[in-house]
């Protein structure tokens, strides 16, 4: 048992490194196998297709971040601090997972509310503690009024989109990886101060 285990995780290991480096579409499962250290025919007996184990690494790494963003964005820390806390995690996540966000928005497309049963088990993530604190801080005139679920798709969307529009941007900015990677560290910054400052009364 102990040795099947060590042989799935040693091609999620190497599946994830091959999907980062070459993107979904340009990976081949020979490619998988190669960085493995194991045949094809070895691969094939774990999983069968790349889209399994896609959706395999997609959902492992899901399963790992989502609670602590839905922790942190529930959290009783200021909403200042909270945001730049969250900011900071998401943009993270994306750098080190780049196919992630671009995985969530195709399955979304494709699966609709069996997406949230596949990844989420049925259990939809929920953040009405922080959209009931950004009322609480509308109520007290710290933040500009406005519905509370606009301040959270402002800040996802300062946060992914960047991330989805990787080739877009490196060839508007003229940049290649490592520029663009740089550029993207920035936004934990300017993606939270942008935020917060708008905010203001």
């Amino acid at each position: 048992m102990k040795e099947n285990e060590s042989t799935e995780e040693q091609i999620l290991v190497a599946a994830f490194n091959v999907f980062v480096e070459k993107g979904f579409d340009k990976t081949k499962m020979e490619d998988i196998a190669e960085v493995a250290g194991i045949k094809r025919t070895v691969l094939n007996y774990y999983f069968r297709t790349k889209e399994l184990l896609y959706h395999k690494i997609a959902k492992t790494i899901i399963n790992q971040t989502m609670p602590i963003m839905l922790k942190t964005l529930n959290s009783d820390l200021p909403f200042e601090e909270k945001i730049e806390k969250f900011v900071d995690f998401y943009i993270g996540i994306g750098l080190k997972n780049p196919f992630l966000p671009l995985f969530i928005i195709n399955e979304l497309n494709s699966l609709g509310d069996k997406f949230i049963d596949i990844i989420f088990e049925g259990h939809a993530p929920n953040i009405d503690p922080f959209l009931k604190q950004l009322e609480d801080e509308m109520e007290k005139g710290t933040i500009i009024k406005m519905q509370p679920i606009q301040i959270f798709i402002h800040i996802f969307s300062l946060c992914a989109f960047p991330l989805l529009a990787k080739p877009m941007i490196k060839m508007i900015t003229n940049s290649n990886d490592e520029n663009y990677i740089a550029l993207i560290k920035e936004r934990k910054t300017e993606v939270s101060r942008f935020v917060i400052k708008g905010l203001k009364p």
